[in-house]
């Protein structure tokens, strides 16, 4: 049931309308294994860290460079953070993102409770990616009950496109971990975030890139865990189960 009402969500996420997002948050990084559209996996399981996608929903836009991906290493295992991809300097390890980027606070932070985009500065961003989501997926998939999180922040000096095939990067992390993004449209980032373009609701502020919890990925190179029921469903998502619901019961009257 899960998988199908995230299907539904998904549906109109490509059809235009952003789902637990207002007008500044228009378009959504998705990360995943592979494909070219938001598989929506809640999270999104990565089994092959080596090579995977990043890539962006919502024709029209394009992200500003660089995109800003982010790793949360729960404490219930051990390994190192990195990101990796061909266009970085060292490509077998991208460098930390300078605080100021879009408005990024720190690189390294330590996630114990609430939103891990809050925790490093990037309050432009919605807060579905937040402690709860990522502690009760991970206990859910076999991970340990995490009590935190290490955050580490990271440059991929590219733009992505709404749309179009997705950049392939990967990770160093451990099995548990999760996978996260934020960027700015094209024109509008600046050292205090998003900023310098009208998004259609009367504000000034650029639009946001951002990963929602429902298009992020979790590390899990045995493909036994990720998308395990942890994390709470989206507020969009919800509405439509109810539509959904109301809609069956509908159909059983005419049928009956």
């Amino acid at each position: 049931m899960k998988r199908l009402i995230n299907g539904t969500a998904l549906a109109l996420i490509l059809a235009g309308v952003g789902l637990g997002e207002n007008a500044a948050t228009a378009a959504q990084i998705y990360i995943q294994q592979s494909g070219n559209a938001p598989a929506g996996g809640d999270p999104n399981i990565i089994t092959d860290p080596t090579a995977f996608v990043i890539g962006l929903a919502g024709g029209g836009h394009t992200s500003s460079n660089p995109v800003l991906v982010g790793v949360a290493i729960p404490n219930t295992v051990s390994g190192t953070a990195s990101i990796s991809f061909s266009g970085c300097a060292i490509p077998s390890a991208c460098a930390l993102a300078a605080t100021g980027t879009y408005g990024l606070t720190a690189n390294t932070a330590t996630l114990s409770s609430g939103d891990l985009f809050t925790a490093v500065g990037l309050s432009q961003a919605g807060g579905s990616v937040s402690f709860v989501n990522l502690s009760g997926t991970d206990a859910a998939d076999g991970f340990g009950t995490p009590t935190s999180y290490a955050l580490s922040i990271f440059a991929v000096p590219t733009a992505l496109v709404g749309g179009a095939a997705g950049t392939t990067i990967d990770t160093g992390a451990p099995d548990g971990s999760f996978i996260f993004a934020f960027s700015c449209d094209a024109g509008t980032g600046s050292a205090t975030g998003c900023v310098g373009r009208g998004n259609g609701n009367g504000s000034g502020n650029g639009s946001v890139d951002q990963t929602v919890f429902t298009n992020s990925a979790i590390v899990d190179s045995g493909g036994g865990g990720g998308g395990g029921g942890g994390g709470v469903p989206e507020p969009a998502t919800l509405s439509l189960l109810g539509v959904g619901l109301l809609g069956l019961g509908a159909f059983r009257r005419r049928r009956s």
